[in-house]
């Protein structure tokens, strides 16, 4: 039996996103708290929860505090640019909850230029929440 080895990541990667989907306020706190020491294990896994669309209780908080961490850790550059994608995927989208400042300014920190250019395509968009998250990129020192 062959085994599709991106089907098997895709399904990984369901897992996890299922797996954060569950966790509480202190198990999310713990998580983020492994920043602190920058623990390569607890980079990735809060990564993967950065990335992850999730909607549970305290997300949106856990979310905002792990992206503060986050630019005090050293990220590889795929790490970097999944983040970069992803922030800014949401910003256009305008599919994003409280706290998300947080998250832009993690998106400045790894890509001033990228993360300025996507705001500024971002002041057309039709969503008026969209607008005022960019143009509060545009009032960045």
């Amino acid at each position: 039996m062959r085994v599709d080895p991106h089907s098997t990541a895709m399904s990984m990667i369901g897992l996890k996103q299922a797996a954060h989907t569950m966790l509480s306020k202190q198990e999310l706190h713990a998580l983020a708290d492994g920043l602190l020491v920058q623990d390569s294990t607890a980079i990735d896994d809060c990564i993967a929860f950065v990335l992850a669309e999730t909607r549970g209780l305290w997300h949106g908080r856990a979310r905002a505090m792990m992206c503060r961490r986050l630019k005090h850790c050293a990220l590889g550059r795929t790490q970097s640019t999944q983040l970069l994608t992803c922030i800014l995927q949401r910003l256009h989208t305008g599919a994003f909850s409280e706290q998300f400042k947080d998250q832009l300014r993690l998106a400045m920190h790894l890509n001033a230029k990228q993360t300025l250019a996507a705001g500024e395509e971002a002041m057309a968009s039709g969503r008026s929440h969209v607008r005022r998250y960019a143009l509060w990129l545009a009032s960045l020192p």
